[in-house]
């Protein structure tokens, strides 16, 4: 808590450890597990025989000690990231997976499938020493999709998760296929939001920043750029207009790292195209709502507190589906100390505040996530 504002910060991190496919994948995989070949900065696994990506940039992980001093040198450990947490008034924190989300394609399916397994038990057991504090959103097979519904179930009933993070489509598959239609009714059961991520999410080939895979410099920052908001704002336009938010009307979805600014620019032109001067590709209006009230009855985005443009996201959407974010402890996100002291200087209303620093992730994640803590 931070001058009277509780506080959850619905999308931060964990850093995979060095051993935890050694000691979590099951015993049937162990000898085709990815050998790891070493640790980036103390911070991200590189597994024998991948290539590139993170590694070519020195700056990611060098400044890593300077921006997160204790828990850095101290390996990310439980302690660090409550005595974090406690400093800057952090009351839960809902971490998402990193190296688990990004697995090298030279992993066959089966074994990607089972050390997203082995991640969920691992993160169950990381977040019991603090289940008051700190959640975890799970990761699912994204090759088979009997696979991901008995995950989903494992992760969320067994294990405390809190969300779902939605993997890459299928090939040939993309989210409307039939197909999915046990996963969005899983979800809708279970009462847990899918979690939309960035490039790490997609609806199908090829990835919005895809021409830039093989480029250095400059171009891996462009990529980054474009990833995240372009390949969200497809996502999202996707549940949209394929008809899921429709047939699904409790699914809910969370959009992360992705800024919030690009929302009513999206929603306005998606509308466009369904009622206005653009619509004249249907021969009939292809939804049963507008785009913004899909949103307003669905969807939350995640907004990076220094960005200058959550006040007119406010003014467009209103400040109910809007939630904190300090995406802690990435190389590339803010300093510990600055995304709540960013948040408290934005000019928004404290009542608005208190709806994005804490409401709005209760009620995009449910009342799970505020299960136990002295502040619900």
């Amino acid at each position: 808590m931070r001058n009277g504002f509780r506080v959850i910060d619905a999308d931060g991190h964990f850093y995979e450890p060095e051993d935890l496919w050694d000691k979590y994948l099951s015993a049937e995989f162990q000898d085709r597990r990815p050998r790891v070949a070493r640790m980036l900065g103390n911070s991200m696994v590189q597994f024998e025989g991948e290539e590139g990506g993170v590694s070519r940039s020195e700056k990611l992980f060098s400044e890593m000690d300077n921006k997160f001093g204790h828990a850095f040198r101290d390996g990310w450990t439980l302690e660090s990231r409550i005595k974090d947490m406690d400093t800057e008034g952090w009351d839960i924190q809902v971490c998402l997976p990193t190296k688990a989300v990004s697995l090298p394609g030279f992993i066959p399916d089966d074994v990607q499938g089972a050390m997203c397994v082995a991640y969920n038990s691992w993160a169950h057991d990381f977040c019991s020493g603090a289940p008051e504090r700190i959640k975890f959103t799970a990761t699912v097979p994204g090759h088979d999709i009997d696979d991901m519904v008995t995950e989903i179930r494992r992760s969320v009933s067994e294990l405390g998760a809190v969300s779902v993070f939605l993997p890459k489509a299928i090939p040939e598959k993309m989210w409307h296929h039939p197909d999915y239609t046990k996963v969005w009714e899983t979800v809708t059961e279970l009462d847990v939001p899918i979690s939309v991520h960035g490039s790490s999410s997609a609806s199908g080939d090829p990835w919005a920043n895809a021409r830039y895979n093989t480029y250095a410099g400059p171009f891996i920052a462009l990529g980054q750029a474009i990833g995240f908001p372009f390949e969200n704002m497809i996502n999202l336009g996707h549940f949209m207009y394929s008809g899921i938010l429709d047939k699904f009307p409790n699914l809910k979805l969370l959009i992360l790292e992705a800024n919030s600014g690009w929302v009513p620019f999206w929603l306005n032109r998606l509308e466009k195209y369904c009622e206005g001067r653009q619509s004249v590709f249907f021969d009939e209006h292809p939804l049963d709502m507008t785009p913004q009230e899909y949103f307003l009855r669905q969807c939350a985005v995640a907004a990076d507190a220094d960005e200058p443009s959550i006040k007119y996201v406010v003014d467009y959407i209103g400040d109910d589906n809007i939630v904190f974010n300090t995406d802690y402890p990435h190389p590339d996100a803010p300093a510990t100390n600055e995304p709540l002291a960013n948040m408290m200087e934005q000019p928004l209303s404290e009542d608005t505040k208190r709806k994005i620093l804490w409401d709005n992730s209760v009620k995009i994640y449910g009342e799970r996530l505020v299960a136990g803590h002295p502040h619900a």
